[in-house]
């Protein structure tokens, strides 16, 4: 049971992020985590806080320190790290990192946004794996699946983690799946479960299994 003293403070730490405050927004996870040791979740913000403010070192240390709090099969964790070490070794440009960012965090519906920001990343670091899967998903969204299946499918080609590369092959399943090749698409979805690195998108691709074999397609 999380206290009510740390679940204030992190709300705190919510509102300084809303109002573009990240110092304030630090301080108030600190005081979270420094309550409440073993939180993920206001760990999780003060990393991606001290990534996204290029305080790479710290960023490190902190998921180091929270990687053993991670949930079995979740590879958020360790697709930070990677991330963190590719712009650690000049690989990444930070800047694209953050557009990455930005865009993932958009509402659906904000499709042209995404897809600019998404760009703009690509624009700086081409081999950035993780922005193709958010072009694939507004692609998808639109409809537009065999341009979504080419993007997503060279994203895959990209070095990514095994959380990222799971995100790819679960989006490529469904563009897959909507363009009515069932036998390609389950194999996109049984390598999703195979990575076992992305917890949401691994649920939901055993469910599309299972579907599929009630339906005869398996």
């Amino acid at each position: 049971m999380i206290s009510e003293r740390a679940q204030l403070a992190f709300k705190r730490g919510q509102e300084w992020e809303e109002q573009n405050n990240p110092a304030k927004a630090i301080k108030a996870y600190r005081e979270a985590v420094a309550i409440e040791s073993g939180w993920l979740m206001p760990f999780q913000r003060l990393g991606i806080l001290f990534l996204t403010t290029g305080r790479y070192g710290e960023a490190m240390a902190t998921y180091r320190l929270i990687k053993p709090l991670a949930p079995p099969g979740d590879g958020s964790i360790e697709d930070f790290i990677y991330i963190l070490g590719q712009i650690q070794a000049d690989q990444l440009d930070p800047t694209a990192f953050r557009y990455y960012m930005m865009a993932r965090d958009m509402p659906d519906e904000q499709m042209d946004k995404k897809m600019s920001l998404c760009q703009k990343a690509l624009g700086l670091s081409s081999t950035f794996a993780a922005p193709y899967a958010e072009i694939g998903k507004v692609l998808l969204d639109k409809g537009q699946l065999n341009q979504a299946r080419a993007v997503l499918e060279r994203g895959l080609f990209l070095d990514s983690s095994p959380f990222i590369k799971a995100l790819l092959l679960f989006r490529l399943g469904h563009t897959l799946l909507f363009s009515y090749q069932y036998h390609e698409a389950l194999t996109a979805f049984r390598q999703v479960i195979e990575l076992n690195a992305n917890p949401s998108v691994t649920q939901v691709a055993a469910k599309q299994l299972e579907d599929a074999a009630a339906a005869g397609h398996a």
